[in-house]
């Protein structure tokens, strides 16, 4: 089985205002492949609060907002590679790490089970993904 973990900014939303171009079409691809094993990994949802499907229920409706409902919360406190679960398989769609995030992902030899989302250099991004679902060049067992 493998993890996927979301953020949300820069990768579901583009900005405040806007939905990534093929977000939906993204959620509903991820969540029909990993219905059990997609978790959220941003700040939106960080400490027991999950404020996620109010947030996401401003940009989407109906079958993608069904879909959102099924991600599961994480709890972590300073790295969100704190609820990674470094002995299964995962991917993570992030925008940006944080230099301590990057360093337990470089030591547990895994930082290419992280999928940069890159909306401001390419808004088709998700539609790449989803056209060829990355899959990093070790999914690793620790």
């Amino acid at each position: 089985m493998t993890n996927i973990y979301l953020d949300i900014d820069g990768v579901l939303l583009a900005n405040e205002l806007n939905p990534a171009k093929y977000a939906d079409e993204f959620i509903k691809y991820i969540l029909t492949k990993y219905p059990d094993s997609t978790y959220w990994l941003t700040t939106h949802c960080r400490q027991k609060e999950n404020y996620t499907v109010q947030l996401l229920s401003r940009f989407f409706e109906g079958e993608s907002l069904e879909y959102i409902k099924k991600i599961k919360p994480t709890e972590w406190n300073v790295l969100k590679t704190e609820v990674i679960d470094f002995s299964q398989p995962f991917l993570w769609f992030e925008d940006r790490l944080l230099k301590g995030e990057r360093q337990e992902l470089i030591k547990h030899n895994v930082l290419d089970n992280w999928i940069e989302v890159d909306l401001r250099k390419d808004e088709e991004h998700l539609a790449k993904f989803i056209s060829s679902f990355p899959i990093p060049i070790r999914l690793t067992k620790t």
